[in-house]
């Protein structure tokens, strides 16, 4: 099956076991090692969702993997098979991490009612956001924007999602990808401590 007619999954390898808690969509690269690196240093049940059936796949350069990825529908085909995800776990899910056009595609699910279980979404750099703005999100959304976008303006965006009573935030000095080593735009100062509010934010459910 092609990842046009289906979503990847696939659960952390240390909590297979047990029903997901946390939920990670992937960014254009798909479900690459730094992705696995980053489940594993939470201590809940992941599942981690790629617009991409092959695993496996790598892509050397963002340019490269963002033409695959428009290739295989683009935001709203992942934002459609997301959805099944999404309802398929709904009762054991509790958080969702969202990155770039995964953050996009998680936003478009975000008024679903099977996310109102969520205790929170945690939204990076999703660009498509922008056109997408009257959403309400079923669940409490954290949008984090970086400061330097090539396609829009960062800073409009999050004044007015913030008119319009969301929780959205702009990273000064950062750049799209700052979370993804594979990015162009990484930095590791950004991601170092966005990675330790988001275990913070998690321990609770952890230790419950």
């Amino acid at each position: 099956m092609s990842a046009s007619t289906s979503a990847v999954a696939s659960r952390s390898a240390s909590t297979s076991a047990s029903p997901p808690v946390l939920l990670i969509v992937t960014d254009v690269f798909g479900n690459t090692s730094a992705i696995a690196s980053f489940a594993r240093q939470f201590s809940l049940p992941c599942l981690i969702a790629s617009p991409y059936t092959g695993e496996k796949t790598q892509y050397p350069a963002e340019t490269l993997a963002y033409h695959a990825f428009i290739a295989e529908g683009g935001v709203g085909a992942y934002a459609e098979h997301l959805s099944h995800l999404i309802e398929d776990y709904q009762a054991s899910l509790r958080y969702a991490i969202g990155f770039s056009a995964g953050a996009s595609a998680l936003w478009l699910n975000s008024a679903n009612p099977a996310m109102a279980n969520l205790q929170q979404a945690v939204l990076f750099y999703g660009s498509r956001i922008r056109d997408h703005r009257d959403v309400q999100p079923a669940c409490p959304a954290r949008l984090i924007f970086a400061e330097q976008e090539v396609a829009f303006e960062p800073a409009e965006l999050v004044a007015d999602l913030r008119q319009r009573n969301q929780n959205a935030e702009l990273v000064k000095g950062s750049k799209h990808g700052f979370m993804n080593p594979y990015s162009a735009g990484f930095c590791l100062k950004t991601q170092e401590r966005f990675m330790k509010e988001l275990l913070d934010l998690t321990q609770f459910s952890a230790a419950a």
